[in-house]
């Protein structure tokens, strides 16, 4: 039995200039970083000889593995060359899929982590990550860009620059204090309001060449939201914050609505920066308190439900039971 873990993630600055139209012509820059709420894929072969899934509330059974209908299960089997290998694949998740939180690349990516183990291989992550983008972005034409199944996969607070669909990536540097300052600063709370992201991509890449200034103004706050770590100017990296949620609202796309207009309304009287993170409206509100805001914070958004989230350094990661 193979048991992959990979880590969700949240998006700082620079989100939405990792998808394929705007990062081969231009390249895009992300930051983000990893939390400690998991995508898990448990596998095993399967002596009955057929292929049994079961996940979020559904379970399938198929014979043979090009019938499975998960798009991501199928096409990760077939890139690791297991469409012909029965086996039975169990998909975990600590936080209900469609949030916001890169759900889809980190369960491409421990996809292929367990697959690769289960044939005695250990890639590298950064493989992984190029594998399970190509399988999302260039044969699926999913809901992501590059950036969630490369940020999943690494792990850690990383800048991340897109040439098309070759990744670079390095640590963001910054000191411990810094680092657990900006991680004190922060807060989450979950809204239950679930969409699919496919529709919203699709209308910002249909549209992108109106959106290509505001794309390019995403990926210079990336590059300042690195100096101000580096500076460890936490109040600044509170701005970008929400500068990216800013620029992203006048994008074409489901980035914005009365809702989203109140929360980040609410978190600016009290002197925060709310990010609601994903390409659409997510279930999660991120707000950055620059200045120790967190019970003014509770206090405004005391309607939404706070969840506990914390930096993760590590990314995917497999065993073999």
């Amino acid at each position: 039995m193979i048991v992959a873990k990979t880590p969700l993630r949240i998006p700082l600055a620079g989100g939405l200039t990792d998808i394929r139209g705007y990062a081969e012509r231009f390249g895009g820059v992300t930051v983000s970083a990893t939390v400690d709420r998991y995508l898990y894929v448990v596998l095993k072969p399967n002596p009955g000889g057929a292929f049994e899934l079961r996940y979020l509330d559904t379970q399938e059974k198929a014979m043979e593995g090009r019938a499975i209908r998960h798009d991501l299960v199928r096409e990760s089997l077939r890139s690791s060359g297991l469409l012909d290998t029965p086996m039975t694949i169990h998909i975990l998740a600590d936080l209900a899929s469609e949030s916001g939180l890169g759900a889809s690349g980190a369960l491409t990516v421990s996809l292929l982590n367990a697959m690769r183990r289960l044939k005695g291989e250990r890639p590298t992550p950064a493989a992984l990550a190029r594998e399970a983008g190509h399988i999302e972005v260039e044969l699926l034409e999913g809901a992501s860009g590059y950036h969630d199944p490369t940020i999943t996969a690494l792990g850690g607070v990383k800048l991340i620059e897109y040439d098309g669909a070759d990744a670079r990536a390095r640590e963001v540097a910054m000191t411990a204090t810094t680092r657990k300052a900006f991680a004190d600063s922060m807060l989450f709370f979950y809204s239950g309001r679930h969409a699919r992201t496919k529709p919203s991509l699709d209308l910002l890449s249909s549209r992108l060449p109106d959106a290509i200034p505001v794309l390019h103004e995403l990926k210079a706050i990336a590059r300042e939201l690195e100096r101000a770590f580096g500076e460890g100017d936490v109040r600044r990296v509170a701005e970008i914050i929400g500068e990216q949620q800013r620029l992203k609202q006048s994008l074409p796309g489901n980035f914005v609505d009365d809702y989203v207009l109140d929360v980040t309304r609410r978190a600016r009287e009290v002197g925060a920066y709310a990010q609601l993170p994903g390409g659409k409206i997510s279930a999660f509100v991120m707000v950055a308190c620059p200045e120790g805001q967190l019970a003014a914070v509770r206090t405004a958004l005391a309607d939404l439900q706070e969840v506990r989230l914390a930096l993760e350094p590590e990314g995917t990661r497999a065993v073999e039971l």
